[in-house]
């Protein structure tokens, strides 16, 4: 397991860098991995998050949002079968970006395939029915048959690790836990990394500890200023890593990033 010290949200920045919207990056795989490895190539991060968007997973599970069902209800009318949601757009354009980013980086570079983590993955969903006017409540397995398929075919295509963007876990979590555990026992067979940026606002009651690391992104207001990891277990100073409280502004200068970057590699 290759571990990076610097792993920077730079959604926005990456855009820039490219000269395209995100919505344009998310059309081709191609494109995305070359915007991700030009980005690296400028600020010299070793840690490449593919691609940090909360709403991503939500959007591949969702195929119609006006009509919406349970899934199991009407053959799952509006919901994508877990099976299909590595090959739904735009999820599918980031999966496929991964093995043609990781040949552009170096070798020191750690990428990490990123996706909604299930909380907070099964919170979109049910404000989603509700929006659509649904009593209905998520079903947790649903989620979990999600997440462990989008992890699996990352792992396959050779991502070195899996970020989770995640928040508290609801009243009644068990199933979603299971989630996070399936994600790091797929995290230990393929020798890979298990990260998770914890949202603000999370609870520390309800939060899971599968991962090696957790950077919690309240710890500062900064949009750029470095948030520490911590690990859950072990404590081993090697899993003390860096990222940035947020999405960095696109408008950021490439000077204040690298100094992070130098500053992450130095620590």
């Amino acid at each position: 397991m290759k571990l990076p010290h610097f792993v920077p949200i730079l959604t926005a920045f990456t855009a820039r860098v490219a000269g395209n919207e995100i919505a344009q990056l998310l059309q081709s795989p191609s494109a995305l991995a070359r915007a991700l490895a030009e980005t690296q190539m400028v600020v010299g991060h070793d840690g490449v998050l593919c691609f940090y968007e909360p709403s991503l997973l939500l959007s591949a599970c969702i195929r119609d949002p006006q009509g919406i069902r349970p899934a199991g209800d009407d053959g799952g009318v509006g919901l994508t079968s877990p099976d299909e949601v590595p090959q739904t757009a735009p999820l599918s354009t980031v999966l496929e970006s991964i093995r043609p980013l990781r040949h552009q980086l170096p070798d020191s570079a750690v990428v990490y395939a990123t996706f909604t983590g299930p909380a907070l993955l099964y919170s979109q969903m049910q404000s989603a029915f509700e929006t659509s006017g649904l009593n209905d409540e998520v079903d947790p397995d649903y989620v979990l048959a999600v997440i462990r398929n989008v992890v699996r075919s990352s792992l396959e295509l050779k991502a070195d690790g899996i970020a989770l963007i995640e928040q508290t876990m609801p009243a009644s979590p068990s199933k979603l836990l299971r989630a996070h555990k399936a994600v790091r026992k797929l995290a230990d067979f393929y020798d890979a990394g298990f990260l998770v940026f914890k949202l603000p606002d999370s609870d520390e009651k309800n939060f899971p500890n599968t991962a090696h690391c957790v950077f919690d992104l309240a710890s500062t207001t900064s949009g750029i200023g470095p948030v520490t990891a911590y690990a859950e277990q072990p404590a081993s100073p090697e899993l003390l890593l860096l990222t940035t409280a947020g999405d960095v502004a696109a408008n950021t200068t490439v000077e204040e990033l690298k100094s992070l970057t130098r500053a992450a590699h130095s620590g």
